[in-house]
Parts: structure tokens; C-alpha cells; sequence
């Protein structure tokens, strides 16, 4: 061998000693054919179904380290020449499988090319290839053990190095699964802190003192507590196709009273309109909208809309984007909004009732108390401007039957309550006080007209009257309008101003009674008494008046049974009870099958007739004490039994379900072509281990069994063993 190629050998063992990667072996090796054998061109492949190039080294050129498909190869070389020399059997080293081919190149002329192939048992071959080397150096080949110890030493390192990158490849695979399931726990740990602090925001929505001060905790716990950017309570009316905003969030994060603005709902976007009015969603989002403050676009982002729902009344909504952060919203923050917006409707109900009922009772209380006619019509102004948050009203007296009004007190354009003792004068040919004589129980009401004060025009707004009657005659006028804030006049408003016009009005009616008593003399004596025992039947109507009310609370209006508060409220005390005495409960729920399709086929007036005789159908079996039957909300019911075994509870309810599907109420659109019922009990021997929750959510399930099982049918669930009781 000659001295040259000795020493290159040397030097290329030794560059093969301190090489880190495959790269700078195959640079090596390349360097060494290049020096030696002067090639126009190698190729270094690695064995696959076709050869995929590893480097490429043209003469006079840089190496290429490159990974060349199958197709890129062919622009070198055909891969069938390539597969054809590399099956070769012919070798010209006896030491190292070398085969030889020519091969007609583009220009018509002879390519010699040269295979080395170095394969191992189990792993894939390394071939490299030489076009058109020197013809006598590669006859050193053919009896030089060096050269072939040189070659086995690079296929060895080049596998190894292969190996290490694989391994590295795996771990990073590995790696990246790893922290995959890492965040994906973290996102569930979050998940669950929230759900919890969703429980607490719950007792910290009902403990509000006022419904304006739960509208602005709803707003500040989405961000304070879940974390979410902007937020704002937007109130609907659907009556009035409108929309009120309470409380938000500027474009600093802080909180903004919103409460004096009004828009229509043609100003929503189409998508979230369909959602609010047209579905049973409760959270619609849309993705890189424009984004606005104040009507202005501040930027884009998502915009999502928890919707409140009471049953199928739409209550409002609260929207939320990502306007400070700019921050994806993940599933599971859509989950907790849903659930926030479960949260938030039940609080604003209850909220809203309670707050009717409190202040309606004490607005009687305080008027009650006033010793004349005159302290009450004060005291009335100064509770429309506390308690019933409107802007300005004012009270005029009529002792004529309408003929003719006089002033008591109003509120002038600052809201402080004034007198206005010195106005009297014919009743004025005004249209919204002939609309309230027009209509004597409802409130009057003109929007976008001119408001006055001392007769003169002090700006625009609503403006809205109501007749003040008792006994079929007109004591008064009771008129108000939003100079000061100006708010809106929901429908919540309106109906809560008639019914303190109504308290109003017998209580000024009584006090006039009350008056005139102390102005007989002695002799009149007989008419006292007779007036005092009319008193006595006032108050006792009044009282019954409030019961009454009181009871409305509890009851469905439609079906005329017990509404989803007061199966609440039983249920609270019902677990207590038996949680403490470790007694037996049963929750059954009920839904009405193809309901939806019932109310579109027929309309919703025979829906609501088909629900009454559904409940009817359901209290006739369940009337003994203890037990409470409620309409949960739309087409569902819901049966609250203690003291009861699961068979008991069964066969009972199975009978209604007989009893309904021997009614025959038609359903053209049910499969069954009559009206049917579905029901999933859930019956425990309840202890403290057991969630206060868990026993609703397991006749829910058993429920869903039930309609997923072809309804018609119930299913019962008792400790978390599930039996089936089939349909006929």
C-alpha cells in the first residue's frame, strides 16, 4: 500500500476517535474516499424499503449533510441501478462486500460506480457509494486488511452514534408525554380548586344583601375569583326585546356601573341572538371577534356569554372576553362557566323574590304605620326612591272619583323628596293619564317623551302613571319617569310598582276611612262601628292578601303544585331529618317524552294544558303526608317520598305511568302516538357520608337511563345498584 493512503488511514482512525456525532464520522470517512480515491461524487444510504440518503460529497464541493427521499436520490442515480448494485454478489475486496456496476449516464458516456456494503445482523446496512473513483486505487482493496478494518470501524461508530440519537429521540418522545400528563393534571387540579370556590362564590351570591349588590358580586368574583378578564351582567327583557347591563369591566379591569343603559337585542350578533332566544344553551362563544368598549373596538379576542336561564324564561346574561390577557379559553373554564351560569340564575331568583316579598311587606309595615293620609303618600315617594331604586314619582289625590287631583309630595329634578301640598286643579287632558284610567290595573307607560317639572321641559325619557283605585272609585294618581339615572323600566319594575300601587291605594283608601272616623261626633256612634269592623275585614284581607302572596311563592302558577323552591327548601329539611335519624328518602324525576315536539306540533298553549293534566295525573297518586310533588322546571317533575322502600316508590310510580298511557292524550309526533312519561328513582338509607346532592343526581341518571332505554319506562337506582323495570 502506498505511504499516502497509510498515513491517511492513521489519521482518519484517530479523527474517528474524537468524532461526538454521526455528522462529523460520515465528514470523516468522505474526507478520507475523497483524498484517496477521488470520486465525483458519494453517496452515504441507510437501508430502507428504498434508499434514503444520508450525505452527499461531490468533488470539489462541501459535504452535504442532507436526508434525501427516495424521489430526490433519483436525480443522483436511479434507485433501481442503486438496489440492483447493492444486490451485487460479485465482490472485489476479500474482506469487504464491494460490487461494481456501469451504468449509461445522461450524456451517453460509462458512470463506474462502486458499492461498499457494511450490514449487520439485525440492524439496517450502511451503503456507501463511489461514482467513477480511480480504477488503480481501488485494487488496494482487494488485499488490504486496513482499509477494511477502516471501514469496519466507521459502520460501528456511525450505528452507535444512530442508536444514541434514537434513545434521544425516545427520551424527548417520553419527555414530552410526561409533561403532556403533567399539565394535563394540573389543568384537572385546577378544574377541581375552582369547582370549589364556584361552592363558596354560591353562599357568598345568596348572602347579598340586595340584588344590586349580587349583580356586582356576580361580576367581580368572575374575575377576582375564577380569574377571567372583562366581565358584565347584562339583564334581558324579553317582553321588550331589551337588554340592561348592571354591572362591568373597563378596559383597566375595573368595576363600571352600567345600570343607565338601554339597547335593543338587534345589536347582539346573529349567533349569540339564535343562542339566547332560540336554544337552551347556556354558554355560547365566539372566537377573533372585535372586541368593544362603550361602542368602540378595542381590540379582538373571544367574546363568551354565560346565558341565565329561569326554566325557559331568559333572564340575561353574562358576557365575558380576554381583553387584558388575551388568554385562551380552555374547556374546562367553559364547563365552570356553564356551571356559574346554573349558579347565578338560581341565586337571581331567589334574590328577586326574596326581595319582592321584603319589600312589599315592609313598604305595608311603613305605610301602615302613618297616622294620615298625607305621611303616607310621603312615605310612599321616599320608599319608590330607596327601595325600589326609580328616579322621580309623585303622588296626587282625588277626592272626586277623578274629576279633579291634589298634590301630596314628589321629587324634584335633584330626587330630593319635596311638598307639593299647593297643587290643585282639574284632572289635565294628558294621554298617558287617560291610558292609566284606560287601563285601571296595569301601569301606563310612554317611553321617549318630553319630562316636565313646574311646567316647564327639563329633558327626555319615559315617563309612566298609575290609577289608584279601591272600591271601583279613584282615589289618585300614583306617576312617575327617569330624569335623575335614567334607567330603564324593566318588566320586573313595572310589575313590582302595580303591586305597591295596589298596597298603596287600600292603604290610603283605609286611612281616609280612618280619618273621617275621628271627625264624627258621639252620635255617630253606629257608623264608627260599622267602619271599624269594615277595618277588620280590610286588614284580615290584606293578611290574607300576603299569605296568599307568600303561597304563590311556593307554587307553580301552570300546573298549580309546587314550584322548584319550595321542593328546594322541603329537600333541605327532608335530608336534614333523615340524615340525622338515618331514615330512608326517595327522589323521583320525572320528564314529559318528545315534549319539545309535543309544544312545536300543537303549540305552546296546548303544552301548558298537557302539563296541567300530567300533574294532576301525578298528585293524585302522591297526596299522603309527607310527600311533595313539584314541577322541577319545563317538561320535568319532580316526587320527594321519606319512609318509602324502593319497590313501594316503584310499583307507585309505575302506576302513574299506566294511568297516563291509558289516558291516551294523542302525540302524533311520539313513536308511541300518546303522551308518555319517563322517571328515574333513586331511593337511600341517608348517613353523612353521603352527599346532600347525591341523591338528586342519581334520579337524574336513572332518569337519562330511562330515555336512553326508549322512555316510557322508569328506572330505579338504589346505592348505586341499577334495576330496570321494563315497558310493557
Amino acid at each position: 500500500m502506498k505511504q499516502f493512503v497509510l498515513d491517511q488511514v492513521s489519521i482518519t482512525q484517530n479523527a474517528f476517535l474524537a468524532c461526538q456525532d454521526a455528522k462529523s464520522l460520515i465528514t470523516n470517512m468522505s474526507h478520507f474516499l475523497s483524498l484517496t480515491w477521488h470520486p465525483d461524487d458519494i453517496l452515504f444510504c441507510i437501508e430502507a424499503d428504498q434508499f434514503k440518503c444520508l450525505a452527499q460529497h461531490k468533488s470539489g464541493k462541501p459535504i452535504l449533510h442532507l436526508e434525501l427521499s427516495p424521489i430526490e436520490l433519483k436525480a443522483q442515480i436511479s434507485n433501481e441501478t442503486l438496489w440492483q448494485l447493492a444486490d451485487q454478489k460479485e465482490k472485489i475486496s476479500a474482506y469487504l462486500p464491494i460490487t461494481y456496476i456501469r451504468v449509461e449516464n445522461s450524456y451517453h458516456t460509462l458512470d463506474h460506480w462502486y458499492c461498499l456494503k457494511l450490514q449487520m445482523q439485525g440492524k439496517a446496512g450502511i451503503f456507501i457509494f463511489l461514482q467513477n473513483p480511480q480504477k488503480e486505487q481501488m485494487a488496494l482493496w482487494k488485499s488490504e486488511p486496513l482499509l477494511s478494518a477502516l471501514v469496519m470501524q466507521f459502520f460501528h461508530l456511525l450505528q452507535k452514534f444512530r442508536l444514541n440519537q434514537q434513545h434521544k429521540a425516545q427520551q424527548v418522545k417520553h419527555d414530552k408525554l410526561e409533561a403532556l400528563y403533567l399539565k394535563d393534571l394540573n389543568l384537572q387540579q385546577e378544574f377541581s380548586s375552582k369547582v370549589l370556590k364556584l361552592h363558596k362564590m354560591a353562599q357568598d351570591l345568596l348572602l347579598a344583601p340586595t340584588l344590586d349588590a349580587l349583580y356586582k358580586i356576580s361580576v367581580e368574583t368572575l374575575r377576582e375569583v375564577l380569574g377571567f378578564d372583562r366581565t358584565c351582567l347584562i339583564l334581558a327583557d324579553a317582553i321588550q326585546h331589551s337588554m340592561n347591563p348592571t354591572y362591568g369591566t373597563d378596559e383597566n379591569g375595573n368595576t363600571t356601573d352600567e345600570s343607565k343603559q338601554v339597547f335593543d337585542m338587534e345589536g347582539l350578533a346573529p349567533q349569540m341572538q339564535h343562542a339566547l332566544l332560540h336554544t337552551n344553551k347556556l354558554l355560547e362563544v365566539i372566537e377573533n371577534t372585535p372586541l368593544y368598549t362603550a361602542g368602540k373596538v378595542v381590540g379582538i379576542g373571544w367574546n363568551a356569554m354565560a346565558i341565565l336561564r329561569d326554566g325557559d324564561n331568559l333572564i340575561g346574561w353574562v358576557a365575558i372576553d380576554n381583553l387584558l390577557k388575551n388568554r385562551v379559553l380552555l374547556d374546562y373554564e367553559k364547563e365552570l362557566l356553564m356551571l356559574y351560569s346554573t349558579m347565578l340564575s338560581s341565586a337571581i331568583v331567589q334574590k328577586r323574590e326574596e326581595s319582592n316579598l321584603n319589600i312589599l311587606h315592609s313598604s305595608v309595615v311603613q305605610l301602615s304605620h302613618q297616622k294620615k293620609e298625607i305621611d303616607v303618600c310621603r312615605v310612599a315617594i321616599e320608599i319608590i326612591r330607596e327601595q325600589l331604586m326609580l328616579d322621580r314619582a309623585a303622588v296626587f289625590l282625588s277626592y272626586d272619583n277623578g274629576q279633579t287631583m291634589q298634590g301630596t309630595f314628589g321629587t324634584d329634578i335633584n330626587g330630593l323628596v319635596i311638598n307639593e301640598t299647593s297643587f290643585s286643579g282639574v284632572l289635565p287632558k294628558n294621554s298617558l293619564l287617560e291610558l292609566a284610567i284606560a287601563l285601571p290595573h296595569r301601569l301606563a307607560f310612554e317611553a321617549s317623551v318630553p319630562l316636565y317639572h313646574d311646567n316647564k321641559m327639563v329633558g327626555h325619557g319615559w315617563n309612566a302613571a298609575m290609577l289608584l283605585r279601591n272600591q271601583e272609585k279613584t282615589i289618585g294618581f300614583l306617576v312617575l319617569d327617569n330624569l335623575i339615572n335614567k334607567r330603564p323600566l324593566t318588566s320586573h319594575n313595572k310589575h313590582m310598582l302595580t303591586l305597591f300601587a295596589s298596597n298603596l291605594a287600600e292603604i290610603i283608601s283605609r286611612k281616609r276611612a280612618e280619618e273621617s272616623v275621628y271627625k264624627l261626633n258621639n252620635e255617630l256612634e253606629r257608623l264608627v262601628a260599622e267602619r271599624t269592623e269594615q277595618l277588620e275585614n280590610a286588614n284580615k284581607a290584606l293578611e290574607a292578601s300576603n299569605q296568599k302572596l307568600a303561597q304563590l311563592s311556593l307554587m307553580d302558577s301552570l300546573t298549580e303544585i309546587a314550584n322548584r323552591r319550595h321542593f328546594d327548601e322541603n329537600y333541605q329539611r327532608e335530608w336534614a331529618t333523615a340524615c340525622r335519624h338515618g331514615l330512608n328518602l326517595s327522589v323521583i324525576m320525572l320528564d314529559v317524552d318528545y315534549f319539545k315536539a309535543y309544544n312545536d306540533f300543537y303549540g305552546h298553549q296546548q303544552g301548558d294544558i298537557c302539563l296541567r293534566e300530567i300533574a294532576q295525573v301525578i298528585k293524585k297518586h302522591f297526596r299522603r303526608a309527607g310527600e311533595l310533588v313539584a314541577r322541577y322546571g319545563g317538561e320535568e317533575f319532580v316526587i320527594l317520598l321519606g319512609h318509602s322502600s324502593a319497590q313501594d316508590v316503584s310499583q307507585r310510580i309505575q302506576a302513574v305511568i299506566d294511568e297516563l298511557f291509558a289516558q291516551h292524550i294523542t302525540h302524533l309526533k311520539s313513536p308511541l302516538q300518546r303522551v308518555t312519561l319517563s322517571a328515574g328513582i333513586a331511593t337511600a338509607q341517608i348517613n353523612k357520608d353521603i352527599l346532600k346532592n347525591e341523591l338528586l343526581k342519581r334520579a337524574d341518571k336513572a332518569l337519562y337511563q330511562a330515555k336512553s332505554a326508549g322512555r316510557n319506562r322508569l328506572i330505579v337506582n338504589q346505592h348505586g345498584f341499577i334495576a330496570s323495570a321494563l315497558n310493557r
